[in-house]
């Protein structure tokens, strides 16, 4: 059997390596064994080369691997703080320092936190972000739409806020938009303020419709939704079919925000049983998968497929697991351990039991980790490369981050010994 139909025999996963200039397609050429595989959503590494970025003068001129890094470096630190990562990204030339630019990139670019973009976007205190916000709406044609219909098309771009004066500005910039787009729905009502009152009560019904720990009976009906919006038009009623339209909409649909990265990596979470830690954070992406050979002694000759163990990279973290079912259109992995990338080495050596042995060792004391062994050099040789450029990642985002805590220590001694800095 291929490792593509062990692995999701319901194709959630897609093959694509993120940080190879491979073609989509598995990548062995025995039996299929590794499998480059992340969300179709995340953008291939070649298109990384080819991100909307411009390069200035007085930037000096890197390699096109190390390009790449930066750009998902960007997109971490996007998914981790949204602000940082905007302001990464603009000062190493990927985007342009406007709100057009970037809310085109939030609207366009993938392996965005749809979570992150709906925080970036729901920033009040922020300017520049409301700036965006703006323009964001203005990408988006609401033409011809049910108010509802278009504001689950507007809201799949992000995850909406859970504060209420955030929800509140965002659906007056939605509001907005859709008056602009719809001038003749808008002309027939008598205050075009009732979009924002309505889509405002849309929301609201949503939660109140879909929230999983309210119970059934206390669910708002119909009857009421149609009763909380009486004379919301300037004292007068919206037609009642076109509410009970909307109702029965919202009821038969939860509103969600687009598919992302972060999607894929919950499909990934959801086959695994024991103990394990939270995949489905807004920075983690899948990278690749592969099947290995965990190797308890280099030594000692073991049986061909003895300790199988299907191991899934992220962009952040190693994970180890092993089949523990298989059934028709789907497999269980039992969780064994993961490791932290920041910090790991890996290298490869030839033993006489064992030709295609790699060992993963945390860099600063040289300890190993875990021993595995490829079923073939093809698979080594791209396993390899994607855990060592993962890693790298992380040590860059590790300096980033220690970088950020030194900036923090030197601002507090200002502000607490401003004479020391005049």
């Amino acid at each position: 059997m291929s490792t593509s139909e062990v692995i999701y025999d319901d194709k959630r996963l897609s093959n694509i390596s993120e940080n190879s200039e491979d073609s989509l397609q598995s990548h062995s050429s025995e039996g299929m064994t590794y499998s480059q595989t992340i969300p179709s959503q995340i953008p291939h590494s070649a298109r990384y080369a080819h991100a909307h970025y411009t390069h200035t003068p007085h930037m000096p001129k890197v390699p096109e691997v190390v390009r790449k890094r930066q750009y998902r470096v960007g997109l971490n630190l996007f998914n981790k703080k949204p602000e940082r990562g905007v302001t990464y990204l603009i000062g190493r030339g990927f985007l342009e320092n406007s709100p057009q630019a970037v809310a085109k990139f939030l609207l366009t670019r993938k392996g965005l936190s749809k979570q992150m973009i709906g925080e970036y976007l729901g920033n009040l205190q922020n300017s520049f972000n409301m700036a965006v916000l703006e323009c964001f709406a203005q990408e988006i044609d609401l033409s011809g739409m049910q108010v509802d219909v278009a504001l689950r098309k507007f809201q799949t771009h992000f995850r909406m806020p859970g504060e209420a004066q955030k929800i509140e500005r965002l659906m007056q910039v939605f509001a907005q938009r859709y008056c602009q787009c719809n001038r003749d729905i808008v002309a027939k009502l008598r205050d075009p303020e009732t979009i924002f009152v309505l889509a405002f009560a849309i929301i609201m019904l949503n939660t109140d419709l879909h929230t999983a720990s309210m119970k059934q009976e206390k669910r708002m009906k119909i009857e009421d939704f149609i009763k909380n919006l009486r004379g919301i038009d300037d004292g007068y009623d919206i037609e009642r079919e076109m509410l009970e339209g909307m109702y029965q909409r919202i009821k038969a649909q939860e509103f969600r925000p687009g598919h992302d990265h972060v999607t894929q990596v919950l499909k990934v979470q959801q086959t695994m049983v024991g103990k394990k830690p939270n995949l489905a954070l807004p920075h983690r992406r899948l990278v690749c998968y592969c099947r290995l050979y965990e190797i308890p002694d280099i030594t000692k000759k073991e049986r061909v497929g003895v300790h199988q163990r299907e191991v899934f990279l992220f962009n952040d973290l190693l994970v180890v697991t092993k089949i523990f079912s298989k059934k028709k259109n789907s497999v269980t992995y039992t969780f064994r351990q993961s490791y932290p990338l920041a910090g790991l080495v890996i290298s490869t050596k030839e033993v006489p039991h064992y030709p295609y042995l790699m060992e993963v060792r945390q860099r600063v004391d040289n300890k190993v980790l875990i021993i595995f062994n490829a079923r073939n050099e093809h698979d080594r040789t791209k396993f390899c490369e994607d855990l060592k450029e993962s890693v790298c990642e992380m040590d860059e985002m590790e300096s980033l981050r220690i970088e950020g805590e030194l900036e923090k220590q030197k601002a507090s001694l200002r502000a607490s010994r401003p004479q020391l800095y005049n």
